[in-house]
């Protein structure tokens, strides 16, 4: 089975210890989003008014290094003013496979999805043929008035689309940083889990959305392998977007449930509920076909 994890975080460095992890574990390769968890934000830099615009030096490195193993998105920033250029940059490296927006990570950014203010985001990934991550802590349903404008458009929601989970979220309210940020996000997703996933489900006949399946330990309450009371949604979300539309990631290294790589890999391999043909496309299949990215390269 040629298995892909579509989120995990490196750098600095850190590329070789990984490879040995990946062969022990028997994952074919990784979609890296360098983000050095020490220091949220870096590696960038500041440009225009502002906005920020991210390098991936390590991620880069360890997919030239390591051909086949490593691929990497990139995050961009809706204000900066060469976003254009940024895309274009993005759809000619070499192993750059799709850009990422965490557009819920704060009430602001968020009114701003709602308005529109992601248009020239999702024209510049239709002209130049890139997918996109979008993190929409929850307001997954913001997404549809998008699908419909830019169909062309791949669209990958981050962490089952559903609101973080309760340990992640004094996280959150640290990064926004607003004086009534602690109070929000603490309320924040307390409706019944079933309902959560359901409003993301309800956009499944967009074509052109797929369904990254991480943080599933944590956001459904499912801690510890073997994840199980995890799986009845898997299956919900089987039955709405089909396992082609569905992409596996693990995040291990910012898993708040503290599942270990394996765990969270044999979590979905040892899944009873699955096919043959289900596990391989979620665990790998789907990641190729949406992501532009054959096999072996």
């Amino acid at each position: 089975m040629d298995i892909v994890d579509s989120q995990v975080h490196l750098g600095p460095g850190g590329a070789s210890e990984m490879v040995a992890k990946m062969d022990a574990l028997g994952i074919a390769s990784v979609l890296l989003d360098e983000f050095w968890l020490g220091t949220p934000g870096d590696p960038s830099y500041k440009v225009g008014d502002g906005a920020f615009r991210t390098t991936s030096p390590t991620a880069e490195l360890a997919a030239w290094m390591y051909p086949g193993r490593f691929s990497y998105l990139v995050r961009v920033d809706r204000h900066d003013p060469e976003l254009q250029a940024v895309v274009r940059l993005t759809r000619d490296a070499a192993y750059a496979r799709a850009l990422r927006i965490p557009v819920g990570m704060t009430r602001a950014e968020t009114a701003a999805f709602a308005a529109g203010a992601y248009d020239e985001v999702f024209a510049a990934a239709a002209d130049n043929g890139l997918p996109i991550f979008v993190g929409t802590m929850g307001h997954t349903h913001l997404l549809e008035r998008y699908l419909k404008k830019f169909p062309a458009v791949k669209v990958i929601v981050d962490h089952c689309g559903v609101p973080p989970s309760k340990s992640l979220r004094p996280i959150i309210a640290r990064m926004e940083g607003l004086p009534d940020s602690a109070e929000y996000w603490a309320k924040f997703g307390d409706e019944p889990l079933p309902e959560l996933l359901d409003k993301v489900l309800a956009l499944a006949d967009f074509p052109n959305l797929a369904l990254k399946w991480a943080h599933y330990s944590a956001v459904f309450e499912a801690p510890a392998y073997p994840n199980a009371a995890a799986r009845p949604y898997l299956r919900k979300a089987i039955s709405a977007f089909g396992a082609g539309r569905l992409m596996w990631a693990s995040d291990f290294s910012a898993l708040p449930t503290g599942e270990s790589w394996g765990e969270v890999l044999f979590s979905m391999i040892n899944n009873p509920d699955l096919s043959a043909t289900e596990r391989e496309q979620i665990l790998g299949g789907t990641a190729h076909q949406w992501l532009n990215w054959p096999s072996g390269e």
